[in-house]
């Protein structure tokens, strides 16, 4: 490669001194020569002034200074042309801004003008020829750009409000949002527990079933939980809320599909008792009446086929009772998931917040406005009954906005104490036209636009006031429902555990969450949503609906709802993305779960646990590493294709005729043929989900047996019974197979420091004797706070075997997973939420009944998926 050009010789490569030179050069102002300098020193004296003229004349002086005058003039436009700043570069560094040297409006108004000098002439662009103009059938409107966008999926009404503020992925059909993109995890807790939390759960869908009373009871009893009578006058009469559970017709207690709630339409013939129950009026005819089923998306139709099935079954059996009226009866379905929005408003200011924010009209009833008048000086939504049920008729809330929230009576600045709530649900503050679809269809659309109440509202004489309702605005038609959030067992206390019970729990459990759902006609989410969200109460996505079930030990669907088609989902989808991930991360900072023994962290195996799959595939009981053995080294990790036993009748199969020579060869074979007959002789153990309001007490129960067989007897008697009671054949599976395939949700606490994970595994207290009576001392200081770890001052033994955490333990003591596991803000400390075996609680709880253990009870061991170490930690009984 050949050098620069030489420079002249005598030159300098250097632009600096010839810069300054030139610089120096236009800086400096010519000077008109005087001749040679005289030397003599001239003296001013106080009368030298006295010879001056007394004026001048002006054209004589600066044709005599015509050279002084020309050269300032040329030094100055010198200077001008030579300056190396333009005007935005001389502004202070606080005035200065990015776009000021193509932008004049960024420049002060004293140096536009000179700015605008310097800018470059605007180049005009050059006109192009017009193209063709496309015909009006081209023209795409805005409204139908957005459906194209929805072509794949659901939005829904608030879905730009939520987009432009939340995160937002693809769920069961719909575009949902997943957690507000600001920091807001312990502010959404804190509002939930003290203040108000609003989220939409239009997505939940919403099922119709119209028909005589009697065939609609018949229809939910075959595929409804039978544990809950969601037939009774108790929730038929409209008043209330039924909580239920739903399952393939016929099935209970295997095959359950999800949590479904149930709201009968208020009927006028149900009376409320002087008890405060409701009767039914007896009448001569079946009367029709209408039931809403409403449960979640992603079980949405396998409820609406198994509804099907269950009313298709009904009508098979009545068909052939010719005495009966029910030859011309039937029984409609219909799908309401694009008719009626929802909302849920959780926490204590709830109330305030509805009640500032929705206006009564002068049609509403005068029961509904009792109650109405009584909800604003309520503390909580918690002295409201469970599930009650308000119907309302309300003005459009935009009409008051901005709301303002209700705050409770005082007097002499001192809040009243909160009045008892004395009124029960009953039909007629529970009626509502919202039943009718005649008035969600006329109610669709809005009559006006915000525009036009912006409109009407700048007419006002004083600003900011808010608009009068006339004849012509709309009046909305909702229903308000009680919402609770806790697992069904805390409802009951009937049965409550005595301390010294095996199924007691500690005294420090969450308290449960309360608010209020929403369920107003389609077309109205936005008009409800402004105005509440301009109350002060915090929006949330699915994640803080996770976390309010969380915090109040109540199983969050699909996710803690084990044994379910939607969980198994959830779980392949969750464990998907996390293979991936981990797949992406470099060797040396991921966690290598081959090497210490975990075989499946992506999903948990229940059919290990279970005693379903006895394949040995190395580490503890986990399945399907999916690669993740891969750092485990030497094969650790895998798993055979095929089970031997599989793999022998495929052999015999392919084989045939050659199976008696076979048999000659080796004589072993008879043996195992014989065996492997027995084997499938014995009954299939299917998984299901034991839950309920007396799941302690059964446990109780079938922990002070003395064998497990007696303990199988009791569960197959309880269930059989229930079956019985609605109308099912009697369970086809032995008591051992029933009891084999159980799963009880329990809640996991800590013992001191240590919070549980996603997928943790948990195992049993094999400790025995001396070693068992000092770890449950340990764990007791430690649920009391007295201690921050177990075993943090003294071993069990001398060397590495100090602390029997620390060791691995048999994979075989497995009895369980966490499906949800996090610190708990309500705790203040590890919390987690999961399933475990049904034999091996059983026998735990007798193992504390036989020795005298009272308080803590049901330790066990948890093990986080990405470590080694085992916590101490108490099992407590929890329900759906």
């Amino acid at each position: 490669m050949t050098g620069k050009r030489p420079a002249p010789s005598g030159e300098s490569r250097d632009s600096k001194p010839h810069k300054r030179q030139k610089t120096r050069d236009a800086r400096t102002i010519s000077v008109q020569g005087t001749g040679p300098c005289r030397s003599e020193t001239i003296k001013f004296t106080a009368d030298s002034l006295t010879g001056l003229p007394g004026s001048i004349d002006v054209e004589k002086f600066a044709e005599a200074r015509t050279f002084e005058i020309g050269a300032m003039q040329t030094a100055m436009q010198n200077t001008r042309d030579d300056s190396s700043k333009r005007v935005f570069q001389t502004l202070p560094r606080h005035l200065r801004r990015r776009t000021a040297s193509h932008d004049v409006r960024r420049v002060p108004l004293r140096l536009r003008v000179k700015a605008r000098a310097e800018m470059d002439p605007v180049k005009k662009k050059k006109k192009l020829k017009a193209l063709a103009k496309r015909g009006k059938g081209g023209d795409i409107g805005r409204t139908e750009k957005l459906k194209k966008r929805q072509r794949e999926k659901t939005w829904l009404e608030t879905h730009i409000w939520h987009a432009k503020r939340m995160k937002m992925e693809n769920l069961w059909g719909y575009r949902l949002a997943l957690h507000p993109t600001e920091k807001s995890f312990r502010p959404s807790h804190r509002a939930a527990v003290h203040g108000s939390i609003l989220q939409d759960v239009s997505y939940f869908g919403t099922l119709e079933m119209k028909g005589p009373i009697t065939l609609l009871k018949k229809v939910l009893s075959l595929c409804c939980d039978p544990q809950v009578p969601c037939g009774s006058s108790r929730y038929t009469f409209g008043g209330r809320l039924c909580d239920t559970h739903i399952y393939q017709v016929g099935a209970y207690p295997f095959d359950i599909i999800g949590p479904c709630a149930l709201l009968w339409k208020p009927d006028d013939t149900s009376t409320p008792a002087p008890s405060g129950e409701t009767t039914i009026a007896p009448s001569k005819s079946d009367s029709h009446r209408v039931v809403w089923l409403r449960c979640h998306p992603g079980i949405f139709d396998a409820m609406h086929r198994a509804i099907v099935e269950s009313a298709t079954t009904i009508f098979q059996k009545v068909s052939s009772q010719t005495s009966q009226s029910y030859q011309e009866s039937e029984i409609e379905i219909a799908d309401l998931r694009k008719e009626i929005n929802a909302f849920e408003i959780i926490g204590p200011k709830a109330n305030q917040v509805l009640a500032g924010a929705l206006k009564l009209t002068k049609e509403a009833e005068l029961a509904s406005r009792k109650v109405w008048r009584t909800l604003k000086d309520l503390r909580s939504t918690a002295s409201v009954p469970r599930g009650m049920v308000l119907g309302l008729k309300v003005h459009d809330p935009r009409l008051s906005f901005p709301p303002v929230n209700e705050k409770p009576s005082e007097k002499n600045d001192h809040p009243i104490p909160a009045p008892a709530f004395t009124i029960s649900p009953s039909p007629d503050i529970s009626k509502s036209r919202l039943w009718d679809e005649a008035v969600r269809d006329a109610v669709r659309k809005p009559k006006y636009k915000k525009k036009d109440l912006d409109h009407r509202r700048s007419k006002n004489l004083v600003p900011g006031t808010r608009l009068r309702p006339i004849q012509d605005d709309n009046r909305v038609d909702i229903i308000l429902i009680q919402r609770t959030i806790s697992p069904s067992a805390m409802v009951s206390t009937a049965t409550k555990p005595h301390k010294g019970s095996a199924s007691y729990s500690s005294p420090n459990s969450q308290p449960p969450l309360h608010g209020w759902t929403i369920l107003l006609p389609a077309g109205w989410s936005m008009p409800f949503f402004s105005t509440l969200t301009h109350t002060g109460t915090r929006v949330g996505g699915i994640r803080e609906h996770q976390t309010q079930h969380f915090e109040a030990s109540a199983p969050h669907f699909p996710r803690d709802y084990v044994t379910t088609l939607a969980y198994e989902a959830f779980w392949t989808k969750r464990g998907e993305e996390e293979k991936a991930k981990w797949e992406r991360t470099p060797k040396a900072k991921r966690v290598p779960y081959g090497a210490i023994g975990i075989r499946s962290p992506w999903r948990a195996d229940w059919e290990v646990v279970l005693g379903i799959d006895t394949s040995d595939g190395g580490g503890d009981g986990h399945r399907g590493g999916g690669g993740a053995g891969g750092d485990g080294g030497d094969g650790e990790g895998l798993i055979p294709t095929q089970p031997p036993q599989a793999m022998e009748d495929i052999l015999h199969a392919m084989l045939g005729d050659g199976e008696s020579n076979d048999q000659e060869e080796h004589p072993g074979s008879e043996e195992q043929t014989t065996k492997r007959e027995t084997e499938q002789s014995e009954p299939i153990v299917r998984p299901w989900l034991l839950h309920g309001h007396d799941v302690q007490t059964l446990l109780d129960d079938m922990a002070r047996t003395e064998t497990a067989e007696e303990s199988a007897a009791i569960l197959f008697k309880r269930v059989s019974t229930l079956r019985e009671k609605k109308g099912l054949e009697s369970i086809s599976t032995s008591p051992e197979a029933l009891m084999k395939g159980g799963l009880v949700p329990v809640r996991i606490r800590i013992c001191g420091r240590g919070t549980p994970g996603d997928l943790g595994a948990i195992y049993r207290n094999d400790l025995t004797g001396e070693d068992e009576v000092k770890w449950r001392e340990e764990a007791s200081r430690a649920m009391k706070g007295k201690r921050k770890e177990v075993w943090a001052d003294h071993g069990m033994g001398d060397g590495d075997d100090a602390n029997p955490l620390d060791a691995a333990p048999d994979p075989s003591s497995i009895i369980g997973y966490i499906t949800s596991g996090h610190f708990s803000l309500q705790l203040g400390k590890g919390y987690g939420l999961g399933s475990v075996s049904l034999p091996q609680l059983v026998e735990i709880m007798r193992k504390d009944m036989k020795e005298g253990w009272k308080y803590p009870c049901k330790l066990v061991k948890v093990r986080s998926r990405e470590g080694v170490m085992c916590r101490a930690a108490c099992l407590e009984i929890n329900s759906l």
